[in-house]
């Protein structure tokens, strides 16, 4: 499959989270950064948000590690009172975020859209 299929086939999966989530955001964080959001963050409040899931990446990859060891972990969401973050790592390489009103929500329906995701991307060469 050719890089830039695959490519389009992440976008168009991110919108779709984001569209059965109700959210206003969706982005595929790694460790160096955001691969790809949706939508292009051009309004003040989505630069917030890409600003934020920037700085804090470090912080968002050792989330997976703090709840296996059921000890206290640092909230970095606390303050995103009008949001809920909808979190999913794909091999603890990858994290799709999804802000949106309700995630628990978005848990129950995003089995198979994040297989086709978790494809994707393991073919998708950056």
């Amino acid at each position: 499959m050719a890089s830039s299929k695959i490519e389009e086939d992440i976008r168009t999966l991110l919108a779709a989270f984001r569209g059965l989530a109700g959210g206003r955001y969706a982005c595929l964080l790694e460790p160096a950064g955001i691969l790809f959001e949706d939508p292009e963050p051009e309004a003040a409040a989505l630069k917030t948000l890409h600003t934020f899931l920037h700085a804090y990446r470090t912080q968002v990859f050792t989330i997976p590690d703090g709840l296996a060891a059921e000890g206290p972990a640092e909230d970095i969401f606390e303050g995103w009172e009008d949001d809920d973050f909808f979190l999913a790592f794909i091999n603890r390489r990858v994290v799709l975020v999804v802000v949106c009103p309700d995630g628990e929500a978005l848990r129950k329906q995003a089995e198979r859209p994040l297989q086709a995701l978790a494809d994707r991307l393991l073919r998708f060469n950056h």
